[in-house]
């Protein structure tokens, strides 16, 4: 998989760290703040390993500062999800969804389908991001990536115990709104270029510059990473990053109206590079001070 996909799915930024015993991550931290207001930005990734400690760093006194947790979907929204999914995943027509990739990669394919992904019922009517998503979620198995590891169900847990409350940015349908509106052409390059790196076995190769970027906080490296995918995939760029940004300023723009001190966490990608969320909160006159 092509390090675009990483955009597509940052639920697979970390594929590869598993390779090691031990990983520590030093999330980068900023502050927003007025006369009575604080706001934390962090990255987050979704899927990780159980050997990675991300709780290093400034999220340690963020995470006890805060007195409510905001993230891309609250905990019920992710709740609902999976039912929310089923309305976005599939598409008007059907096809043999071997079909859907260069000749050369058809065989290699068909040996995923049938040695790791579900059979699923309506597979031929899948959206090309929709089949995607699906095999990447082959290549997070694989590396032992799992949710429950995951920076954001972490902080998710910690505001739990701490009984503090939570609210989301968006909502699941919103969220998958978005994918579905992703032009067919991009799709289908996207889809080729992940079924190329996975039968190189080269996915989680493909990904170690994000790890590295994520895990020691060197968002110039990440916003590198992301302006090559955009070159790539400009509409993709434009829809799941830049314009969901552009919302996001918004709300911390509102919200910077009321008192009180939250930690926002979001993908790690939304945080880097032009369009970013810092980018767009500066165009807005909101500064945002990156934390030693």
């Amino acid at each position: 998989m092509r390090r675009i996909w990483a955009i597509v799915a940052a639920a697979l930024i970390l594929a590869g760290c598993g390779k090691s015993t031990e990983k520590n991550a030093f999330p980068a931290v900023w502050l927003v703040r007025d006369a009575d207001t604080i706001i934390y930005l962090t990255g987050t990734v979704h899927l990780l390993p159980q050997n990675v400690n991300w709780a290093n760093g400034p999220i340690v006194a963020a995470m006890a500062d805060a007195q409510t947790l905001v993230t891309e979907l609250s905990p019920d929204e992710l709740a609902k999800a999976p039912a929310v999914a089923q309305q976005y995943l599939y598409g008007t027509t059907s096809s043999d969804p071997a079909q859907r990739f260069d000749p050369a990669l058809r065989d290699a394919f068909t040996a995923l389908y049938s040695d790791k992904l579900p059979r699923q019922l309506r597979m031929a009517s899948l959206d090309d991001w929709a089949l995607a998503l699906l095999m990447a979620q082959t290549v997070a198995a694989d590396a032992a990536l799992y949710g429950e590891n995951g920076m954001d169900n972490g902080l998710i847990a910690a505001f739990d115990d701490a009984g503090k409350p939570q609210i989301g940015l968006e909502t699941a349908a919103e969220q998958f709104s978005r994918f579905d509106a992703i032009p067919a052409a991009e799709q289908r390059v996207m889809l080729n270029r992940l079924m190329q790196n996975i039968a190189n076995e080269t996915a989680d190769d493909q990904l170690l510059a994000i790890v590295a970027a994520w895990s020691t906080g060197n968002d110039g490296a990440l916003a590198k990473i992301i302006a090559d995918d955009a070159a790539l995939a400009p509409q993709t760029h434009r829809l799941l990053l830049v314009e969901r940004n552009g919302l996001w300023a918004d709300w911390i723009e509102n919200r910077m109206k009321q008192p009180g001190t939250i930690l926002i966490a979001v993908g790690a990608g939304h945080l880097a590079g032009q369009g970013s969320l810092l980018a767009q909160l500066s165009g807005r006159g909101i500064a945002a001070k990156r934390l030693p």
